[in-house]
């Protein structure tokens, strides 16, 4: 399931160029509007591992790099995306009730919230990320080594981290799946609070059942994924 909001500002909106925990946080915000964020951000799903089970892609729209800041000069829109109809359902209740989110202290109007479900009749699809694909490996000293599309461990780590999140999303054996890297692209350095990320834009082919296309289409790919990583689009 996945929800497109519209925001006109009424002047250019100038943030700083990592702020994918402001936008985060925005998100839950409007969920604590109506009461909901609890499970959403304190819970979550699993016990050993938990995952939020959400997406969403960066800020899109025209805008320029002033000062070290991204200026938006015109509509921004984002989208959010989740496998669980309640969560895309209690979002956009929150804004019929409220049409504007808040981010870095500015109150955004809403111009529009459209909520689609995407189908995948195909058991095999070509993706592109939306948002990096972030992948680790942590060392003795809790170190984070990060994965390139270019290793060979790069298909195996997504494969073990697809399977945990389906596994703990239904409660059932997961699928397998076939991944094929078809381009790599930019490798891209964020920073969520105080931790730098390391994340990779790329082309993939992905066979598999209808299903699990579209829980990879709804819920990312990679970790991370609820802090506005590995997202990915059908080509």
């Amino acid at each position: 399931m996945q929800i497109k909001l519209i925001f006109k500002p009424d002047e250019p909106l100038a943030i700083p160029l990592n702020y994918n925990y402001q936008l985060q946080s925005a998100v839950y915000a409007k969920l604590a509007e109506i009461c909901v964020s609890d499970f959403w951000h304190d819970n979550g799903f699993g016990d050993t591992e938990t995952f939020k089970f959400f997406a969403f892609s960066p800020l899109l729209g025209n805008y320029i790099i002033e000062d070290k800041k991204i200026v938006f000069t015109d509509t921004i829109s984002i989208e959010i995306r989740s496998p669980f109809f309640d969560f895309c359902d209690d979002l956009q209740r929150s804004f019929e009730l409220k049409p504007s989110i808040k981010l870095f202290d500015t109150d955004l109007p809403i111009s529009g919230a459209f909520l689609t479900n995407q189908h995948i009749n195909e058991e095999s699809a070509c993706f592109r990320t939306v948002s990096p694909i972030v992948l680790y490996t942590r060392d003795e000293y809790d170190k984070m080594h990060f994965i390139s599309p270019a290793s060979s461990q790069f298909v195996d780590r997504l494969h073990e981290n697809f399977y945990k999140k389906y596994k703990t999303a239904f409660d059932t054996q997961p699928p397998e799946l076939e991944i094929r890297v078809t381009e790599i692209g930019k490798k891209i350095v964020t920073k969520y609070k105080e931790v730098w990320l390391t994340g990779y834009n790329c082309d993939l082919d992905i066979t598999a059942p209808s299903e699990a296309l579209e829980f990879i289409y709804d819920c990312g790919l990679g970790e991370r994924n609820s802090q506005g990583f590995g997202l990915m689009r059908l080509l």
